[in-house]
């Protein structure tokens, strides 16, 4: 299956959240030769019926977000991928040979490979054209305590309000809930903030859950964040993140003063 099908897979035309779906990794499918791992089965008994009209948000690390997205996807829901960092450019060395640490900022790679064996099993699933969304989100995206330094491949990105439908569009499509996931038990990050709390803005109720710790779905609420719109949330990244020319985020970096 060529990266074309793949992206086909995931974003199907009968289904209204296709518009959202992200091309940044599915474009570098066929780049890697790596062997796929093999799907890993994921406990999704917290989550809420797909009759519910509940969307979910899935703010999980690495390939764990997609495992999770399959899992809700054999549950009915629909996973939208939102990964928008471009991986480290095959065919050089992962670690830097004199600190040991990762090349790249954040290790996308992973992911690729998970989404890559998950189309296969996803292609095999009857998922209704009018399924509620899983919307899959990279939780060490920022890559958090990572100082760039010189010949670091720096790919940390961001999610913007423009990535995600408006609570106008959940609503028209009946979906009256959005439901978070994420391992730890934390404030969301800044960007995811400001996304959600447009949602609720909108008259979406927010609620979220622990995935690593067995317990019921929580309400709660998202404080105006600072910075608080498109414009500024776009200025803000644009200060600190380097775009790829392709698309997405992830550049070279060449000189240690750049780094952040």
């Amino acid at each position: 299956m060529n990266k074309i099908e793949a992206f086909t897979v995931w974003s199907p035309d009968d289904s209204p959240w296709s518009p959202w779906t992200k091309p940044v990794l599915f474009a570098h499918l066929e780049s890697f030769l790596t062997a796929s791992q093999p799907v890993v089965s994921v406990d999704a008994s917290w989550c809420p019926s797909a009759q519910s009209k509940t969307a979910l948000v899935v703010d999980l690390p690495g390939a764990e977000g997609v495992f999770l997205g399959l899992a809700l996807a054999g549950l009915g829901y629909r996973p939208v991928p939102l990964y928008n960092a471009v991986p480290l450019p095959c065919g050089g060395p992962r670690l830097n040979p004199v600190t040991g640490r990762s090349v790249a900022a954040v290790d996308v790679l992973p992911i690729v490979d998970a989404m890559r064996s998950g189309t296969l099993h996803l292609a095999t699933l009857q998922i209704p054209a009018d399924a509620p969304p899983a919307f899959l989100l990279d939780a060490d995206r920022h890559g958090v305590g990572r100082v760039i330094g010189a010949d670091d491949f720096d790919n940390r990105s961001v999610c913007f309000t423009t990535d995600f439908p408006s609570a106008n569009f959940l609503l028209a499509q009946g979906i009256e809930k959005v439901l978070l996931a994420m391992k730890q038990k934390r404030e969301p990050w800044t960007d995811l903030a400001h996304v959600l709390r447009r949602w609720q803005d909108g008259g979406i109720s927010l609620e979220r859950v622990q995935t690593d710790v067995p317990a019921l779905p929580e309400h709660f609420e998202v404080a105006r964040p600072s910075w608080f719109g498109a414009m500024f949330q776009r200025a803000l990244a644009a200060t600190r993140l380097r775009r790829a020319t392709g698309g997405g985020f992830g550049a070279w970096m060449h000189d240690s003063s750049s780094g952040g």
